[in-house]
């Protein structure tokens, strides 16, 4: 009677002790579904992302405002493929001007039903092969050659992912949507970084990961403000302030301003880890 009575009590309370010593163990991170719903798209140009100019990013240290969409370093004449399914809302050409020759696209991905999503081709050198307005592309069909159009210090390709609706003020993280998080054997880790009061920290370094398929990388940094004076949409719609994508995997010590703090991670293949928020001093 008393085995039956032992063998009921660790029955019932073996799950919950396994998953308490499961925190403990894992205790400095969590896994996530990605950031934006698990969504593949296709890298827009076979080219690395400049890294040192990543999404809410500062392009100098006098710089108002943050990057509103990534970079790929895209020699001029690189062809450049529709990321996903959907129907050509803009195609226009600025000159030298902001975006220059640009195409926006507009499209509904699976996870989002009655969302829309504009996917933006920025600085192209010829958009030829792309169709009118109001006429379907499909994902990875060639739109583009990329170029130095608009706005630039040389050739590349900006791109943007706009969430809702086609404004220059929705854009969202454009890696966390690409397939690298899903399938290629980087990964991602996400956070926040806050002040001792508890604020979002803005611009703050974040160094240790390895971004391997990316240019000009030495560290990330926590989202600036967008043009208009206020956050990146992630902070609002996803509790996260940094996103470190395409990333090595394997165990790193993430430094945070400077040393300021750090925290060990353990970054996995084809998966977004959030982390633990950090206080800075």
């Amino acid at each position: 009677m008393l085995m039956l009575i032992i063998k009921r009590t660790l029955c019932k309370y073996a799950l919950p002790i396994l998953l308490i010593m499961g925190i403990l163990i894992t205790g400095l991170y969590s896994p996530v579904m990605a950031v934006y719903g698990g969504i593949n798209l296709v890298t827009p140009v076979s080219a690395p992302v400049n890294a040192g100019y990543l999404y809410a990013e500062k392009l100098t240290s006098s710089s108002t405002y943050g990057h509103h969409g990534i970079d790929f370093a895209a020699a001029s004449g690189s062809d450049v493929y529709a990321a996903y399914t959907g129907k050509v809302v803009t195609k226009a050409d600025l000159g030298g001007d902001s975006y220059g020759k640009y195409i926006i696209i507009e499209s509904n991905h699976p996870n989002y039903a009655g969302v829309k999503f504009y996917h933006l081709y920025a600085h192209l050198s010829d958009y030829s092969d792309c169709p009118a307005v109001n006429q379907t592309v499909y994902q990875g069909n060639k739109i583009a050659e990329s170029g130095s159009s608009g706005n630039v210090t040389g050739p590349h390709l900006h791109f943007e992912i706009r969430m809702g609706t086609n404004s220059w003020y929705s854009q969202r993280n454009p890696e966390g949507l690409l397939s690298r998080s899903t399938s290629d054997g980087y990964g991602g880790v996400l956070g926040e970084v806050r002040t001792s009061g508890g604020s979002w920290a803005r611009y703050k370094r974040i160094s240790g990961a390895t971004k391997g398929t990316d240019v000009n990388y030495g560290a990330s940094y926590s989202y600036f403000i967008m043009a208009n004076g206020n956050p990146f949409p992630d902070e609002a719609s996803y509790g996260i302030n940094y996103y470190i994508a395409r990333a090595t995997t394997g165990n790193k010590t993430l430094s945070y301003d400077y040393g300021a703090r750090t925290q060990n991670v353990t970054i996995y293949a084809n998966t977004d880890y959030k982390v633990n928020t950090i206080y800075l001093p």
